[in-house]
């Protein structure tokens, strides 16, 4: 679709095909599963402004570049099957999309747009009304609607033009916490989030913690998140665009030092744009050796 011109930037720039998962630069979605054009109930109308961290659903998101997704999922012992899981925000588990959404969109875009690749980074896993999280139906549900698409863990050291040459669909890292019944060759280890420490963090107080965390990155070639949003104590989740391009542009150094940067209402910014040309320059360099 011409509206989205970022849609498929990842086989639009052909020097990523020397990098590996863990040298790419990932433009990702914090808390991707709750956006603005998801119907809430009436009673949380009002707090939308809390817990909402995107503009649009999963396949708006992919459409528009982001290919690194930060999932929390609960389990609701209500259902069955893939519509147990949902995604959530917060400690008052503010439900969001369903994991059954989040992969019809990624088999629909892969189907279209074979040579992505996406992360997907299941950051929390949680039972509600003090259930235990039911793993064993996760990994059951994972293994039946994504398992085709997962790329082995084995293979995290392979470039991604060496991946396309292995399989025509593996294209999804999916990585979270270990469990005795959500164990398998597909998995990923959990990804680390470099965060403030503080759900109230300012644009400057973000800015600090981002150089901070750059001054001495985690080891070069890892899968690791850089929590790159604001919180505001009256405005909630805070629009940062503006500083995102900023700090995260051509001309700032900062971008090529991180793995995923995890930040709110991505489709407002250019970070799939500058991905793009980070990635592909950064492929180049390699090749040259």
């Amino acid at each position: 679709m011409s509206n989205y011109p970022l849609k498929n930037w990842m086989a639009s720039a052909p020097g990523i095909d020397r990098l590996t998962l863990g040298e790419v630069v990932w433009p990702g979605a914090h808390n991707a599963g709750l956006d603005y054009d998801f119907s809430y109930p009436a009673y949380l109308q009002p707090a939308k402004n809390w817990f909402v961290c995107q503009d649009g659903p999963f396949i708006q998101q992919l459409n528009e570049g982001v290919r690194a997704f930060d999932v929390r999922l609960h389990a609701d012992e209500h259902w069955l099957g893939i519509k147990k899981f949902h995604t959530f925000h917060g400690l008052k588990l503010f439900r969001g999309r369903a994991l059954s959404e989040l992969v019809k969109s990624l088999n629909v875009f892969l189907s279209d747009n074979p040579n992505e690749f996406i992360v997907l980074d299941i950051h929390e896993l949680k039972g509600i009304n003090n259930q235990p999280f039911d793993y064993k139906g996760l990994h059951e549900v994972i293994s039946t609607e994504l398992g085709s698409r997962l790329i082995p863990r084995n293979n995290s050291q392979l470039t991604i033009e060496q991946l396309k040459k292995i399989s025509p669909v593996q294209r999804v890292v999916l990585a979270s916490d270990s469990h005795p019944d959500f164990r398998s060759p597909l998995y990923w280890p959990k990804i680390r989030h470099e965060w403030s420490g503080s759900d109230i963090t300012s644009a400057e107080q973000l800015k600090q913690h981002i150089t901070r965390t750059l001054a001495n990155p985690p080891p070069s070639g890892s899968l690791w998140s850089l929590s790159a949003t604001s919180y505001g104590e009256l405005a909630g989740v805070k629009r940062i665009t503006h500083e995102l391009n900023q700090w995260f542009g051509p001309d700032s150094g900062w971008a090529p030092k991180c793995s995923i940067i995890n930040a709110d209402f991505v489709g407002a910014t250019r970070l799939a744009e500058y991905c793009q040309q980070i990635n592909h320059a950064k492929g180049l360099v390699k090749a040259r050796g």
